[in-house]
C-alpha cells in the first residue's frame, strides 16, 4: 500500500481574506474622497475662470474700439465661456463652439441668476446663453447684460454677482 504525502495545505484562510478586505476598504474609501476633491477643484477653476474673464472684458471694452460680449454656452460636452465682438441676439453654433474656453463638464451646472433659475442649455434645448457687456464707463450694459449673477452648482455651489451700477462682480459661496 502507497502512502500518500501532503505537502502543504492549498487555500486560503480566514485571517487573509479579512486583511484583503480591509485593505479594498481603505482603497474604496480613498477614492470617494478624492472624487470629492476633484470635483471641488473643478467648481474653484470655473469660478476662477469666470472672475479673471470679467476683469479682462472690462478692461478690453474699457481700451478698444468697438464693444465685446462674454458669453456663457453649452454644448454638449460641458459649458464654454467666449468673448467676441459680436453682439448676438439668439444662440449661433458658428460663433459659440467648442473653441471657447471650457469651464466644466456636464457635471457642474451653471444656471443664469439663482439656483433655481435657468440652467444655460444646449442649442437644441432652446439654446438659452449668459452674455454679459460692459459700457466704455466700466458699468455693465444693462441693455446687453441678460443675469444678474451667475449660479454654479458645483461643490461647493457658488454665486458670481454682478453689480450693475459700478460694474463690480464678486463671488460668494
Amino acid at each position: 500500500m502507497k502512502k500518500r504525502k501532503h505537502l502543504g495545505q492549498n487555500g486560503i484562510t480566514l485571517v487573509e481574506i479579512i486583511i484583503v478586505i480591509a485593505i479594498m476598504g481603505i482603497l474604496a474609501s480613498t477614492s470617494v474622497m478624492m472624487i470629492g476633491h476633484l470635483h471641488y477643484a473643478n467648481t474653484q477653476k470655473v469660478v476662477k475662470t469666470l472672475d479673471s474673464s470679467l476683469s479682462a472684458l472690462q478692461v478690453k471694452t474699457m481700451s478698444k474700439t468697438g464693444d465685446y460680449y462674454m458669453y456663457v454656452y453649452k454644448l454638449d460636452n460641458g459649458y464654454y465661456m467666449r468673448i467676441l465682438p459680436d453682439n448676438l441676439s439668439s444662440f449661433d453654433d458658428t460663433k459659440l463652439t467648442d473653441d471657447g474656453t471650457r469651464l466644466c463638464n456636464n457635471t457642474i451646472k451653471i444656471r443664469m441668476d439663482s439656483s433655481t433659475g435657468n440652467e444655460v442649455t444646449e442649442k437644441g434645448a432652446g439654446g438659452n446663453y449668459i452674455k454679459i457687456a460692459y459700457t466704455k464707463t466700466a458699468c455693465f450694459d444693462t441693455a446687453n447684460t441678460n443675469v444678474s449673477a451667475i449660479y454654479i452648482d458645483g461643490v461647493p455651489a457658488y454665486t458670481v454677482k454682478l453689480v450693475s451700477d459700478t460694474g463690480k462682480h464678486f463671488i460668494e459661496k
